[in-house]
């Protein structure tokens, strides 16, 4: 199996993806994608993401990036850095789930992006998922959701695959 890296993220009209290490929304549609996509899969994050989860994810391998030497968790794998990750990545799907710092590293990296597109604009957020450069990524697939009693907000599945260089 070859080894490949994609990134998931959900974020708002102006790329926002959380405040105080919490997701800014709850859209049920969006969390049952992620979990489709990443489950079985090694998904790797920052240390505030873990923290906001409280807990490794089930079933998917948990990569925890860190600048702490100290820092340690039961149930998942410690890296200093996005680089040292994905030279420790060997086969299968390795997952960016964020946060804002994460992403950034990751993204030149990434092959494709799954991302939740949120029909708002947060007032307060202090987390954002970096511009991405329409030139080199090909939009493949995109499905609206209407805002409904489940969904506060409308919002789109975007997919994107990185365009040959």
């Amino acid at each position: 199996m070859q080894r490949q890296s994609a990134m998931i993220v959900a974020h708002d009209r102006n790329r926002a993806i959380g405040y105080a290490g919490q997701l800014p929304w709850h859209l049920p549609a969006d969390l049952q994608r992620f979990k489709a996509l990443t489950l079985g899969h090694t998904v790797v994050m920052g240390r505030k993401t873990f923290e906001s989860i409280g807990r490794p994810l089930p079933g998917r391998s948990n990569w925890v990036l860190t600048r702490d030497p100290n820092w340690q968790a039961p149930g998942v794998r410690v890296f200093r850095s996005w680089s040292a990750a994905r030279e420790q990545h060997q086969d299968g799907q390795l997952w960016v789930i964020g946060g804002g710092e994460v992403y950034q590293a990751a993204l030149e990296d990434v092959l494709r992006i799954e991302s939740t597109e949120v029909n708002v604009s947060l007032s307060h957020a202090d987390a954002w998922f970096a511009p991405v450069a329409d030139a080199h990524w090909m939009v493949i697939a995109r499905q609206a959701h209407p805002a409904d009693t489940r969904h506060a907000h409308e919002f789109e599945f975007v997919s994107r695959v990185r365009m040959p260089a």
